[in-house]
């Protein structure tokens, strides 16, 4: 296994981004964040998590870590993070495939590097 993971990882790079995602959302059972990463002038993410929330939470702030995968060679250009949340379980094992359903909450900002702070606060369009 670890000749098959050292292999398959030694033209990949890997990052840290450290996300605060803020959002005034009713009260509601089953909400799901998801935070992807991007490059920009990428459509594909590089990086993404996904996790339960509550209501709660999301008004005080949730703290993710996101893991940040890309081709070692590759340029980096302006990074940006995306965040949403919708009335959902978890259905993904980290959110990479995910998209934002019409109505859900969402916001984006550059990435810097002491991290990021997002406040959902635009509404998907139909």
């Amino acid at each position: 296994m670890d000749l098959l993971a050292s292999t398959m990882l030694d033209d990949t790079s890997a990052d840290t981004v450290e996300a605060e995602v803020r959002a005034n959302v009713p009260d509601a059972r089953g909400l799901r964040l998801i935070v992807q990463s991007y490059e920009e002038g990428n459509a594909r993410p590089v990086g993404s998590v996904q996790r339960a929330v509550t209501a709660k939470e999301l008004r005080n702030g949730v703290h993710v870590h996101l893991v940040e995968l890309r081709e070692r060679s590759s340029e980096r250009g302006k990074q940006r993070v995306v965040a949403w949340v919708e009335s959902s379980e978890l259905d993904e094992y980290d959110g990479l495939g995910a998209k934002p359903a019409p109505g859900s909450p969402y916001g984006e900002a550059r990435r810097s590097a002491r991290g990021v702070r997002i406040v959902l606060s635009k509404k998907r369009a139909a």
